[in-house]
């Protein structure tokens, strides 16, 4: 029976700001005399990350995914969303350390690490479970997931393209647009959100069809039950569309390419330290509340309109 506790750490290696939580882990982890806990760094090769920690283990992908019971991402949002691609199916839980810009998926920050760390050793958290996207090719039943959305795009090219989409087998719309976005709730404030779309409460059994610059003003963006099918057929006068997971592409497709998306089978888990509600990272994340508008303030002292 496994008594110790081990923590794969995977990092953004084009950032230098990893070398922060690294040392912060190194240091706690040598003066740690509480818990039996070993730390697996994967450094993907990294120019900022040397041989320098020696109380964190520098090991390949292959054993974290075999060996650890929590995945620390050191990085953004674009990490937490690179893990994901890597864990799959193992669904090992995620803990994301910030070192970005607006991080709506990261948990903690280096400042706070060490007091986080210590409260996942004493099981002081709770796991936030996130729905992901199963899109399937229909020719060569190759299957893909993502965690914030899908994108079927124009390839580059300045004219539109066609997108024929049912839902349950039944036509929803083709639209006639630059690209077409499927989002799941974790994605409604990433790409989906900069074209027009909902933002949508993380627990929400919902997905988002948003088409991108349509030709017709009518079109907006669809909300659908998460247990639906979205089927998709995709035309083009040139030579290829290309398809996009969570901000990356995954390969060219020719004209016609039919595609079936659906709820995928499994989970991303996320590892929260207290009950913060949606709205809160909402409103501390776009700032929700606050006026940045530079404009004159009114006193109405002595029924009188005053200028301070």
């Amino acid at each position: 029976m496994k008594n110790s506790i081990t923590i794969g750490i995977l990092v953004n290696p084009r950032k230098e700001q990893i070398l922060i939580p690294l040392k912060i882990l190194n240091d706690w982890q040598k003066n740690n005399q509480t818990f039996n806990v070993e730390f697996l760094l994967c450094t993907f090769d990294s120019d900022y990350v040397k041989d320098q920690f020696d109380f964190l283990k520098i090991t390949d992908l292959e054993t974290i995914l075999n060996e650890a019971d929590l995945i620390l991402a050191l990085g953004g949002d674009g990490t937490i969303l690179r893990s994901v691609q890597l864990i799959g199916e193992q669904q090992i839980p995620i803990m994301g350390v910030n070192l970005g810009g607006l991080g709506f998926l990261a948990e903690t920050s280096p400042e706070a690490l060490t007091a986080h760390l210590e409260n996942f050793l004493q099981k002081k958290y709770f796991v936030e479970k996130r729905s992901l996207l199963q899109c399937e090719e229909l020719v060569s039943r190759e299957k893909y997931f993502a965690f914030n959305d899908f994108v079927v795009d124009k390839a580059g090219f300045s004219r539109v393209i066609e997108i024929v989409t049912h839902v349950d087998g039944k036509l929803l719309n083709s639209y006639i647009a630059d690209a077409l976005i499927i989002s799941t709730p974790t994605g409604s404030t990433a790409y989906s959100l900069s074209a027009g779309g909902p933002i949508v409460i993380p627990e929400t059994n919902v997905f988002i069809i948003n088409p991108i610059c349509p030709h017709s003003l009518t079109n907006r963006p669809v909300v659908v039950p998460d247990n639906s099918t979205i089927s998709l057929e995709v035309f083009t006068e040139f030579k290829e569309i290309k398809l996009f997971r969570d901000g990356q592409l995954i390969k060219g497709f020719t004209s016609g390419t039919k595609f079936k998306l659906t709820r995928a089978p499994f989970n991303v888990n996320l590892i929260k330290m207290k009950e913060k509600s949606f709205y809160e990272t909402l409103r501390n994340k776009l700032h929700w509340g606050e006026d940045f508008r530079n404009k004159k303030r009114w006193s109405y002292q002595n029924g009188e309109n005053k200028s301070e």
